[in-house]
């Protein structure tokens, strides 16, 4: 059996935990898509696909912000979690993946080496590619659920 991961906001008002750990499928990665630029202020998103019945609020109580569904590029639903107090970025939600969450692995760490990057296209000339070559599209490829 897999440990449960541990962690949370920078204030320390909301605390997750994802039961399990992260699944067998389950892929740390990076976003370049303009949305998660700007939702992250950075230069890309470090997230990870994690199974809903497995992310669990163990202590606090996030913000949802639903973004509207004319500025994302699925055209569907996006809800993303924050801290109220920080404004750290926790996990967003899309009804476009109804069984996962995209989570923010940072929250838990660093500790996972990135596995794929997507939205390459909207990366800046002078970026290098963190994923190894194969694992980097330009835009959303084709991916299986998440396994436990």
């Amino acid at each position: 059996m897999r440990s449960n991961l541990e962690g949370g906001c920078h204030c320390g008002a909301v605390r997750l935990c994802i039961v399990g750990g992260l699944g067998e499928n389950a892929k740390a990665g990076i976003c370049h898509c303009k949305d998660c630029q700007t939702f992250a202020g950075s230069l890309f998103a470090y997230a990870g696909k994690v199974d809903r019945a497995a992310l669990q609020v163990v202590q606090g109580q996030p913000k949802a912000y639903k973004q509207p569904t004319s500025t994302n590029l699925s055209g569907k639903q996006v809800t993303r979690h924050f801290c109220g107090d920080c404004g750290t970025p926790l996990w967003v939600e899309s009804d476009a993946t109804p069984t996962i969450y995209a989570v923010k692995l940072a929250l838990f760490g660093n500790a996972f080496e990135p596995g794929i990057e997507i939205f390459w296209k909207n990366a800046h000339e002078w970026e290098k590619p963190l994923a190894p070559s194969e694992m980097v599209f330009d835009t959303l490829p084709a991916m299986p659920p998440t396994g436990s």
